[in-house]
C-alpha cells in the first residue's frame, strides 16, 4: 500500500473517504431526520433565508427590514454576509432547512480535509493524516458547535489559513500568497468574531515562532526585509478583498449596542472549564451534570480521539520536536484562556480586543488543532522504532486503562445505588410513538452515572484494540479503530448538542408558510401582524422574521441590534404609549380621518408611497433610523427625518402627492464592487499561476 503518495486521484480518495466518514459520524444530521437546534434555525437562518429571498427578487440585499424594524444586512457579523459560500448558496439553490444543513456538513468536511492537507507539512504517512483529519472532523468542538454556524464556518477555514501561510513563510510565490489571501479572507468573513480575534493572535505566535526557528542561513536583517515584503503583500491584497466587509462593519459599529468591551463579568461567561477537561477521556459524560460542569453543554466537549490523547500523554513526556513544543505551549495558553476565571481575566485586562469576546469555550479550537498535531507527530516518530509497546507509552497505556476501570465501576455503582439510570425507565421509554419519541425519551433517560459506564466501556474496548495494533505493527487497523472511536463518539454526543426532535423536513413545512419573495406588506396595525404557535416558532424562531410583514410587538433576540432601536424597546416595556404597535409601518402623523396612504411599490431597500394628508404632517416610516436613508418628495431630496426613539419620518408638503424612501449607502457598493473583482482576479490568479512544490523541511523540524 503506498502511503505516502501526494497525486491527485489519491486526494480525491481521501475526499470520498471523509465524505463518507461525515455521513456516518453526523447521521442524525446528514439523514435529515433531525433538525439542528437553538440557534441554527432561530439566529443564523433567517439572514440567510432573507438574502436568498432578496437576490431571487433581484435586489441586492443591503437593508433587512424584517429583523427588529430593520437592520443594514451588510454589517451583520454573525449571519456569514460577506463569505462568498453564502452569496453562492442564496444566489443558486436559495437558503432553505436543507440547504442550511448542507452547508454546516460542508464547512465539516472543509476542516477535516484541511487538516489532512495541513498535516502533510510535518506527517508523511497518510494514514496518520487521515487520523488527525478525523480527528479534527469529528472533534469535540464540532459536535458540540453544530447549533453555532459561524464557529463551524471558522473552525473549516483555520487548518487551511495554517497550511498556507506556514507555506508562504517558507517561500514566497505570487501563487501562495493568494492562496493565503483567500483562505484568510474566507475565515474572516465568515466566522464569528471572536475566533477572527483569537486568529490574529494565534497566527502573530506563528509568525514569530517560524522567524525565530528558520534554519536558513541569513541574517536577521535579511529575515526581516523579506517578512516585509511578503507580509505587505499579503496584507495588501487582504485589505483590497475584505473593503467592502471593512466598511460594514465600520458603518455599524457606532450604532451597534455592543461596540464596546463588555464587562469583565459578561466575558467569564460559558467557558470550557478546567472540569469540562474529562471530555478528553469521555465525552459522553458531558452531556448531563450542569451543576458539575457550570456551563453551558456545547463548551464542554474537548475530544479529539482515544488514540491521539495516548500519543499526545507520550509527546509531553518525551523529546519534543521545536514545532511540537510550540503547539503544545500555544494549545496549553488557548485552554485556559478558554477556561475564563483568572486567566480571561488577565487577558481582559492587557489583551486588545479579548475583552469583548463573550463565550470563551470557542478559543478552545485552537487548543484542539495544537493538540491534534503534537499527538500525530508523535504518533509518526513512534511507529518508526522498532520496539513499539515498551517504556512511557506503556505506563501511560496502563493508566489509562486502569482510570477506564475506575470510571466503569464509579458509573454502575452510582447508577444502581442512587437509582439513576435509563435502565430503570425501560417502560416509559418503549411506550412512547414513534422511532423520534422513543430516541428522545431515551436521550432524557441517561444519567451522569450512566455516561460514565457507557462511555468507558466502549473506550476501554477501543484501549484493548490500539494496544494490539501497536503490538503487532498493524497500522490499518489503528486507522480504522481511530475513525470508528470517533464516529461513534459522534453519534452518542450528536442528540443532546446537535439535534432536535423534529425532522429537517417538519421545520420546512413551517418556513413554507412564509411569502416567497419581497412582497409589499399589509398597511395594518403591527399588533395584528401573524405569529405562530409556541411549537413552530421553537422551530425556526420569531416568526416576524419570515412573515414579510414590517415590525414586531417585542423584541426579537439577535446578535446585532441598533443602539436606538434597542432603547426604544426599552422605552416600551415601562410605557406602552411611547410606541406606535397601534398603527401600521406607514402612517401620518398627526393622523386625521381624511389622511390616505398607499404603497405603489416595495423593496427591501426601497418604498414607494402615495400620500393624501394635510400640508405640514409627516409620513412616519417605522424602520429604524439609520443613515443613508433618504426621502424625496415633490421638492427635495434629503436624509430622512428622525421620529421618535427609532424611527424615520418625511414632510408631506403638498396634500396629494407620493414620497420615495431610499437606502443608499453608494459607498458600500463601491466598496462591495472593489472586493468582488479582488476576489475573482485572486481566484483566476490562483489557477493560472504554476504551483511551486513545498519544502519537507518541516518534518525534520
Amino acid at each position: 500500500m503506498q502511503v505516502y503518495s501526494n497525486s491527485k486521484q489519491d486526494h480525491l480518495k481521501t475526499f470520498l473517504l471523509l465524505l463518507f466518514i461525515l455521513v456516518l459520524a453526523y447521521l442524525p444530521v446528514s439523514s435529515f431526520l433531525f433538525f439542528l437546534k437553538n440557534d441554527a434555525f432561530n439566529g443564523y437562518f433567517p439572514p440567510k433565508f432573507f438574502m436568498s429571498e432578496s437576490i431571487h427578487a433581484g435586489q441586492l440585499p443591503l437593508w433587512n427590514p424584517y429583523i427588529n424594524f430593520g437592520i443594514p444586512q451588510y454589517g451583520d457579523m454573525s449571519s456569514g454576509y460577506w463569505s462568498p459560500i453564502t452569496w453562492l448558496i442564496a444566489s443558486t439553490a436559495g437558503y432553505n432547512a436543507y440547504t442550511l444543513t448542507l452547508e454546516v456538513l460542508f464547512y465539516i468536511l472543509a476542516g477535516g480535509f484541511g487538516f489532512y492537507t495541513m498535516m502533510g507539512l510535518w506527517i508523511k504517512d497518510n494514514r496518520i493524516k487521515m487520523i488527525a483529519a478525523v480527528a479534527f472532523m469529528c472533534c469535540g468542538y464540532q459536535v458540540g458547535h453544530l447549533q453555532h454556524f459561524n464557529w463551524l464556518s471558522g473552525a473549516a477555514f483555520l487548518p487551511w489559513c495554517l497550511w498556507s501561510y506556514i507555506s508562504l513563510l517558507q517561500k514566497f510565490s505570487l501563487r501562495r500568497s493568494l492562496i493565503c489571501t483567500v483562505f484568510f479572507y474566507l475565515l474572516i468573513a465568515s466566522a464569528h468574531p471572536g475566533i477572527t480575534i483569537s486568529t490574529f493572535y494565534f497566527f502573530a505566535a506563528v509568525f514569530v515562532f517560524h522567524f525565530f526557528n528558520n534554519n536558513e542561513k541569513r541574517t536577521i536583517k535579511e529575515r526581516i526585509s523579506s517578512s516585509v515584503k511578503t507580509h505587505a503583500f499579503f496584507i495588501t491584497v487582504l485589505l483590497l478583498i475584505s473593503a467592502g466587509m471593512i466598511y460594514g462593519y465600520t458603518d455599524l459599529l457606532p450604532h451597534f449596542v455592543r461596540s464596546e468591551k463588555i464587562s469583565l463579568e459578561s466575558s467569564l461567561s460559558n467557558p470550557t472549564n478546567l472540569q469540562s477537561w474529562i471530555s478528553a477521556l469521555l465525552p459522553f459524560s458531558t452531556v448531563k451534570h450542569n451543576a458539575f460542569f457550570d456551563t453551558d453543554i456545547s463548551m464542554r466537549n474537548a475530544y479529539f480521539g482515544l488514540d491521539l490523547l495516548l500519543f499526545f500523554l507520550l509527546a509531553c513526556f518525551q523529546k519534543k520536536s521545536s514545532w511540537q513544543k510550540f503547539f503544545l505551549v500555544a494549545g496549553c495558553l488557548f485552554m485556559l484562556l478558554s477556561a475564563g476565571g483568572i486567566f480571561k481575566t488577565i487577558a481582559y485586562k492587557f489583551i486588545p480586543f479579548i475583552g469583548y469576546v463573550r463565550l470563551n469555550g470557542e478559543f478552545r479550537i485552537f487548543t484542539i488543532l495544537g493538540f491534534i498535531i503534537v499527538a500525530a507527530i508523535a504518533l509518526e516518530e513512534f511507529l518508526a522504532q522498532p520496539n513499539r509497546f515498551t517504556g512511557r507509552i506503556k505506563w501511560i497505556y496502563y493508566s489509562l486503562e486502569i482510570l477506564l476501570f475506575a470510571c466503569i465501576f464509579f458509573g454502575i455503582i452510582k447508577a444502581i445505588g442512587n437509582k439513576e439510570s435509563f435502565i430503570y425507565s425501560r417502560q416509559a421509554i418503549f411506550s412512547q410513538a414513534g422511532f423520534s419519541s422513543k430516541l428522545k425519551a431515551l436521550v432524557d433517560a441517561v444519567s451522569f452515572y450512566d455516561t460514565f459506564w457507557i462511555q468507558g466501556c466502549i473506550q476501554l474496548f477501543f484501549l484493548w484494540g490500539i494496544k494490539y495494533c501497536l503490538r503487532s505493527s498493524n497500522i490499518n487497523l489503528l486507522k480504522k479503530l481511530a475513525i470508528s472511536n470517533m464516529i461513534i463518539a459522534c453519534l452518542l454526543n450528536i442528540p443532546y448538542t446537535g439535534v432536535g426532535k423534529a425532522s429537517v423536513a417538519q421545520v420546512q413545512a413551517v418556513l413554507n408558510k412564509s411569502p416567497k419573495g419581497i412582497p409589499i406588506p399589509v398597511l395594518q396595525p403591527i399588533n395584528n401582524n401573524d405569529s405562530l404557535s409556541t411549537e413552530e416558532m421553537g422551530l425556526v424562531g420569531d416568526w416576524s422574521m419570515y412573515n414579510k410583514q414590517i415590525g414586531t410587538k417585542k423584541e426579537v433576540p439577535y446578535p446585532i441590534a441598533l443602539k436606538e432601536t434597542a432603547l426604544y424597546f426599552k422605552n416600551n416595556e415601562t410605557d406602552t404609549a411611547a410606541n406606535f404597535l397601534y398603527q401600521p409601518f406607514l402612517f401620518i402623523s398627526p393622523g386625521s380621518t381624511n389622511s390616505q396612504v398607499s404603497i405603489n411599490s416595495f423593496s427591501s431597500a426601497s418604498i414607494d408611497v402615495s400620500v393624501t394628508a394635510a400640508t405640514g404632517s409627516e409620513l412616519i416610516l417605522q424602520q429604524s433610523f439609520y443613515p443613508h436613508w433618504f426621502y424625496q418628495n415633490e421638492t427635495e431630496k434629503k436624509e430622512v427625518r428622525k421620529a421618535g426613539t427609532a424611527f424615520m419620518s418625511a414632510p408631506v408638503v403638498r396634500p396629494t402627492g407620493k414620497i420615495h424612501f431610499s437606502f443608499e449607502p453608494v459607498f458600500l457598493k463601491w466598496m462591495m464592487l472593489l472586493s468582488a473583482v479582488s476576489f475573482i482576479t485572486a481566484i483566476v490568479l490562483i489557477f493560472l499561476l504554476k504551483p511551486i512544490p513545498l519544502s519537507p523541511s518541516l518534518q525534520r523540524q
